[in-house]
């Protein structure tokens, strides 16, 4: 069995590695979903300039691709909650103080969730100096 100290040093090295990966992953997936995206806009542009909205298009693999409608409903946000809860109660017959205790009541037993996590923090001079060879 290896020594605290070693297991400690393989975990803080395991999850740089991971967290290295992880970040890299997630720069790789939000720049496809942008690429996609983009595409996505142009194709639809290109099928409506075409008049051909309504069309399927059978792609390899078996995929077929078609212009479709979805609708997603909006964040519950606060913002929202702080616009809509005192239109509700004045088209309902509440009271504004009543509302404004609604709005205060949820603040104060929202629910806050704590966790331990390793922060990670880049020294400046890691991150504000150049490499010297490298190209800024």
């Amino acid at each position: 069995m290896a020594d605290p100290k070693s297991q400690l040093v393989a975990a803080i090295r395991s999850f740089v590695h991971m967290d290295n990966l992880a970040e890299t992953h997630a720069r790789q997936a939000t720049n496809a979903r942008e690429a996609r995206a983009r595409h996505e806009t142009e194709a639809i542009r290109l099928l409506r300039e075409m008049g051909m909205t309504t069309s399927t298009i059978q792609v390899s693999g078996g995929v077929s691709l078609a212009v479709a409608h979805q609708r997603a409903p909006g964040s519950l946000s606060w913002g929202y909650l702080e616009r809509e809860v005192p239109a509700w109660a004045a088209q309902s017959g509440v009271s504004a103080a009543q509302s404004a205790g609604l709005l205060q009541w949820l603040r104060d037993h929202r629910e806050i969730k704590e966790s331990e996590y390793l922060k990670k923090t880049v020294a400046k001079s890691v991150a504000g100096t150049p490499t010297p060879g490298k190209p800024v």
